[in-house]
């Protein structure tokens, strides 16, 4: 009888790999130890998931684990299990999920050091080295750099290709450097919940009752809190420090990054009972905090996504602020939807999970409002003063607008405008024969930069000079009348000469914004054209007058969220006026304006909730089905169009009454050159979702050359 372990390495499949304990590691390897096994020619670092006694040897050549991690760090098993329940809801190689797990330390890259040879040497004294490559040796004579420090100082995009031919040639030798880090250990037992039954906390209304009981008692749960984001501070704050102090660990979860600067006195008040988790923190803040969160010191975590994977316990609650944010779900890297994802460690630990938001996702208002679990605080603040245009912008700015936003620059208030589109116009067109230029790749108009006179594409990153002449008839090119925050710009400087107009949109770098918020913040800058970009950087509070600029264009998308992405657009434009009575608000449209924007302007979340509930019960759509989408993709749009007609043909025979919608090809905005096939597939019920996931999964494994991404709504 001999010992196997089940490895699962962090690479985009979803099979395990069986290997031989040998004996000196017997005592050594556990389930959840991090090994180093043979795969192919390489060696690579897994996971184990299981250790067996098999009677009989496999028929197959078995290989032997070459090693056990040398640090005690192990992967608690409820991880790996959540991890493994995950990958099956989402379709993401489960060995990616457990890479989110681990320790900082584990998780660096090997440091770099290049290093001249004699060859190299003698090469650059006879000058033959030239360009970039006898740059590169010039300042590695006599000493060891590293290739970032390499490609600052020569300011280079790209220095791999230079590296490795180098290298090839025997100019220069590559090591890697050691590093001497130590190592983590989660040495903090499990703790348990105390027998006496806590005093609770004061102040909390009447309907959260039935929570604090299930808190107290670990039965788990879910609710939905509903109100401003004063009240619902006010709230979780109890909540949080409550559970922390008498039953166990808080995982507080928000969107992205930026969102976390709206807790941060909360996070101060817990001192240093609370840390943060995300991907940007520096290491040694990162190192901090991994030890005072798996040590027990720190019980309340603040952070993003990843945070979901931190091995410690008990969780006893878990939040999900602005629940309706769809920045939750992210496709690129290991795709997921945290919303979901932390519905299964809740399960798993029997916690209690809290989704908070002032504009819920219709869905959820929906389902937790059935089910008696929605508590509602109210307070969304005062109905600002409206004013409806159906006028062009530039016109407005010389009249009626103009004579509103005067006042609030002469008092020394702030104006914020939203115009949710980039650049200085959406397209260049040409007045004769209608001609617009488009990207030659994407087949979509490409945007037009005033201040460089480049037109870009949206999707690829394409860059080219905006030409002077319609290449069809030879008449001058125009741009068109969808404007973007470049324009707005140009008529803010145009109508209140002297003042700074800033503008905060995506693509200018995080430095540049963090100057612009600050500007912002001291008063410099009192006129702000920004994207929905903005609304995520920009302090609450702040401003006295508001312009929503063809917040209409919205609804346009096609999508059947569209207004309930509206309101929340609109809701969270409005967290930025100042906490007066009665602030400004303007509305600039091509039409009448919509019915969303006037509910969302007027508060009022509840018209506007009895109007979508109805019309998704007329149409079909969440939370009356489930809405599975599928997305396939590959550097090669003929593999993915051959791949989406094989599933299609597939789906057909295994599920003949399937409702399938599409498919359809996009370009993913994250990656150049890659295009994804999507399709929609509409279910009734969970175990439908179930049953279809299992097969996609089959079909995945079928065809690992062509990546398979999944979304449900419900």
């Amino acid at each position: 009888m001999s010992t196997y372990c089940e490895v699962l390495f962090p690479l985009p499949v979803f099979q395990t790999f069986l290997y031989r304990l040998p004996p000196e590691l017997a005592g050594k390897v556990q389930v959840g130890s991090r090994v180093v096994a043979p795969l192919g020619s390489r060696k690579l670092t897994g996971y184990v998931l299981e250790i067996k006694e098999l009677t009989r040897e496999p028929e197959f050549k078995v290989k032997e684990l070459t090693s056990c991690s040398p640090d005690s760090f192990r992967l608690p098993e409820i991880i790996l299990k959540f991890a493994l329940e995950l990958s099956e809801r989402s379709l993401t190689a489960p060995g990616l999920l457990l890479e989110m797990a681990e320790p900082p330390v584990s998780r660096g890259k090997p440091k770099l050091r290049l290093t001249i040879t004699k060859k190299g040497l003698e090469e650059l004294v006879s000058g033959r080295l030239k360009g970039r490559r006898g740059q590169i040796m010039s300042l590695l004579a006599g000493r060891q750099l590293s290739p970032v420090y390499i490609k600052r100082k020569l300011k280079l995009r790209e220095i791999n290709s230079y590296l490795k031919s180098l290298s090839q040639e025997g100019l220069l030798e590559i090591r890697e450097k050691a590093d001497r880090k130590k190592t983590f250990r989660v040495a903090a037992p499990e703790n348990c919940r105390q027998l006496v039954l806590p005093v609770r906390p004061d102040g909390l209304p009447g309907l959260s009752q039935p929570l604090l009981e299930r808190l107290e008692t670990g039965q788990g749960g879910t609710y939905l809190l509903s109100g401003s984001l004063g009240r619902r501070q006010e709230f979780l704050k109890k909540i949080i420090d409550y559970s922390a102090r008498h039953f166990g660990f808080v995982l507080f979860l928000v969107p992205d990054i930026q969102r976390l600067e709206k807790w941060r006195s909360l996070e101060e008040g817990l001192n240093s009972r609370a840390v943060a988790w995300h991907s940007q923190l520096p290491d040694k803040i990162r190192d901090n905090a991994w030890n005072q969160a798996v040590s027990g010191r720190a019980r309340v975590i603040f952070g993003t996504r990843s945070a979901l994977f931190l091995p410690v316990r008990p969780i006893s609650l878990v939040v999900i602020d602005e629940e309706h944010d769809d920045l939750y779900y992210q496709a690129d890297g290991p795709s997921f939807d945290a919303r979901e994802a932390a519905g299964i460690r809740a399960g798993l630990e029997k916690s209690l999970l809290v989704f908070s938001s002032a504009c819920p996702r219709v869905s959820q208002y929906y389902r937790h409002r059935q089910s008696g679990t929605l508590i509602e605080l109210g307070g969304l603040g005062p109905r600002p003063r409206a004013s409806f245009y159906q006028k062009d912008i530039a016109r407005l700015l010389k009249h009626e607008l103009r004579e509103e936003i005067a006042p609030f620059l002469e008092a020394g208030s702030p104006v914020f405008f939203l115009v949710n589109r980039k650049g200085y116009a959406g397209y260049l067109y040409c007045p004769g024969c209608g001609h617009v230029v488009r990207c030659p790749q994407c087949r979509i108009a490409l945007n037009l930069q005033k201040k460089d006179g480049e037109l870009v594409c949206g999707y690829c990153g394409l860059e080219a000079p905006a030409p002077a002449q319609c290449p069809v008839c030879g008449r001058k090119l125009r741009p068109g009348r969808i404007r973007g925050s470049q324009y707005l710009k140009e008529q803010l400087q145009e109508a209140f000469p002297g003042q700074a107009v800033e503008v905060l949109e995506e693509g200018a770098g995080e430095k540049a914004a963090e100057k612009s918020v600050n500007k912002i913040k001291s008063g410099k800058s009192r006129l702000v054209v920004g994207t929905e970009y903005a609304l995520r950087r920009l302090p609450l509070n702040h401003f006295s007058f508001l312009v929503l600029v063809n917040p209409e264009n919205e609804l346009n998308r096609p999508d059947f969220r569209a207004a309930e992405r509206t309101m929340t657009l609109v809701q969270a434009v409005l967290e930025l006026a100042r906490n007066e009575e009665e602030f400004g608000v303007a509305v600039v449209s091509g039409g009448p304006p919509p019915e969303p924007v006037i509910q969302a302007i007027s508060r009022d979340y509840s018209g506007f909730y009895e109007r979508e509930i109805e019309y998704r019960r007329l149409l079909n759509y969440p939370p009356f089905s489930f809405l599975l989408e599928v997305g396939l993709d590959s550097r090669s749009l003929r593999s993915s169009g051959r791949f989406s007609r094989l599933l299609l043909d597939r789906l057909g025979k295994d599920f003949p009454s399937l409702e399938v919608l599409g498919p359809k090809v996009s370009r993913k905005t994250w990656r150049r050159e890659q295009r994804e096939v999507r399709l929609m597939v509409r279910l009734s019920s969970e175990t439908e979702v179930g049953n279809l996931l299992s097969w996609l999964k089959k079909f995945r494994m079928e065809k690992p050359s062509t990546r398979l991404r999944v979304r449900v709504w419900q």
